[in-house]
């Protein structure tokens, strides 16, 4: 049986794994690494740490007797994605603390660009909102504070790019990321001067673009002495890790969108085409289309944080089991009690500063219809983001739901009637493990289709059929949770 190995570089670690041709994860290793933050809304990492952890993971994977090297057929990367790291022409690093997707610190250049430009004229060409999260846009800020390293610098890459040019000593990308530089032309498929212009950098620094199934080099000597890999070994371009995670859990096909619950909540899906409105972002899917996507800052966080209220009113902690069963107590709608969870604002640029909220208490509440009000509350806002999708001609026949969020299982009915659609739930726990795997074989022929790979691949512990009770009154509630919002955009000053 062939095999390949797969690495993920993510915010929290660093994992390396050698991953069989069916799909199986023979074995992993991870590092954990910290996210630096000296200052409010400045989160950065070193990117000398990525290699030195992609190392370790790769010796300690190679090590174990169950691998042979020789069945080793390709490498592919994923990545924590629009991190900017600086490489001169010797292939030194310019930028020893790199600026995460995480990092605020470029709103100024944001500001800037919206004040100069027409931002719906942007939108339109880069199919994305004007954020700093944009890796042009960070390396836009580069050149403001650090001339001289901007001077100095060659290419600008994210982190996995980064990784494959230490194992290959060839600069690449892929088109999930050059999707999220802010640089990128949707139409063509190819970075635009117009935008490089507008963001007052140099196009040339940033690395061509292949498919993510593309090889783009081989392991070189040196960096075979530092891994264990055997040398001249195929390295694929591979993807950002968002995109390659969806490949991973088999979120693949139109119809089909996923929510991504842990500490924040994502929604997202798959797209021939972008879905171009202000408050939906979009990247390149690591296969054909795109994945439109949108995120709460605190979905999950809002659990937590009701979790910790409930525990310092009582004078003692509950468990989120004993917390779910206090909601089972309230009935769907909670009486017409709303909670708003935007407890870090939100990403939209018209509502940047909005604060979470209850609205609606009556003499009626008491404590299950607050914790159910929460539950409901993410899933109203998730519910809101896929009305948007829809609008765009994006309608999900099925909802995916993954994440540590998926342990919650009122929270699992309460999703599947608020979209009244069946909601699978997935126990994946390597998506983008799994994901790079597919790439790298399909990049060297040993996998023919990526997408049918995945779905053939997709692990599925549940499905969670929507009540339909639940469903007419969510319904209502629905609308009424979205007429509040609108009204509730810019009343809190940014």
């Amino acid at each position: 049986m062939k095999l390949v190995v797969a690495i993920d570089v993510g915010t929290q670690s660093t994992r390396s794994a050698v991953v069989g041709q069916d799909g199986a994860i023979l074995v992993s290793a991870g590092v954990d690494h910290e996210l630096h933050t000296p200052r409010p809304g400045w989160a950065e990492q070193r990117p000398d740490g990525w290699w030195t952890e992609t190392c370790e993971t790769l010796r300690t994977v190679l090590r174990d007797p169950r691998v042979d090297d020789g069945a080793i057929a390709a490498v592919a990367v994923c990545g924590q994605m629009h991190g900017p790291v600086g490489i001169d022409e010797s292939g030194g690093v310019t930028t020893p603390w790199v600026q995460t997707w995480a990092d605020k610190r470029s709103v100024d250049q944001c500001d800037r660009l919206v004040a100069d430009h027409d931002e719906a004229s942007l939108r339109e060409l880069t199919a994305n909102p004007v954020l700093p999260a944009w890796t042009g846009i960070k390396v836009s800020w580069e050149r403001d504070n650090h001339p001289d390293a901007y001077g100095r610098t060659r290419w600008y890459l994210v982190p996995k790019d980064f990784v494959n040019l230490r194992l290959t000593g060839v600069a690449a990308t892929d088109h999930s990321e050059a999707s999220c530089t802010y640089l990128y032309d949707r139409r063509s498929g190819t970075y635009s001067a117009e935008l490089a212009d507008a963001l007052g950098i140099d196009v040339e620094r940033f690395a061509p673009i292949h498919r993510s199934v593309e090889v783009v080099g081989e392991v070189t000597d040196e960096a075979a002495a530092a891994t264990g890999l055997r040398p001249g070994l195929p390295v694929v371009a591979g993807g950002g890790d968002f995109p390659t995670s969806m490949l991973g859990f088999g979120i693949v096909g139109e119809g089909v969108s996923a929510d991504v619950t842990g500490t924040s909540t994502l929604v997202a899906a798959h797209s021939r085409d972008p879905l171009v409105d202000p408050a939906i972002q979009n990247c390149r899917h690591v296969v054909d289309g795109w994945v439109p996507f949108t995120l709460l800052d605190s979905g999950g966080l809002s659990m937590r944080w009701c979790r910790q209220l409930v525990s310092s009113m009582r004078g003692s902690e509950i468990s989120y089991e004993e917390l779910v069963a206090l909601a089972e107590e309230a009935p769907a709608g909670s009486e017409g009690l709303y909670f708003y969870p935007y407890l870090m604002g939100e990403r939209r640029r018209d509502n940047v500063a909005a604060k979470g909220g209850y609205l609606g208490i009556g003499l009626e509440h008491s404590a299950p219809h607050f914790v159910r009000a929460v539950m409901e509350g993410v899933a109203f806002a998730m519910g809101r983001d896929l009305v948007k999708f829809a609008c765009h001609g994006h309608r999900s026949s099925r909802l995916m739901s993954v994440g540590g969020g998926t342990r919650n299982e009122l929270w699992n009915r309460i999703k599947a009637a608020v979209v009244d659609a069946p909601l699978d739930v997935s126990d994946e726990p390597e998506a983008g493990l799994k994901g790079a795997a597919i790439l790298a074989l399909t990049g060297v022929g040993i996998v023919d289709d990526a997408v049918k790979a995945a779905l053939e691949w997709r692990t599925r512990q549940r499905t969670v059929e929507p009540d339909r009770d639940m469903a007419a009154v969510y319904r209502s509630a629905q609308v009424e949770f979205e007429r509040i919002y609108e009204r509730m955009l810019g009343f809190w000053p940014g």
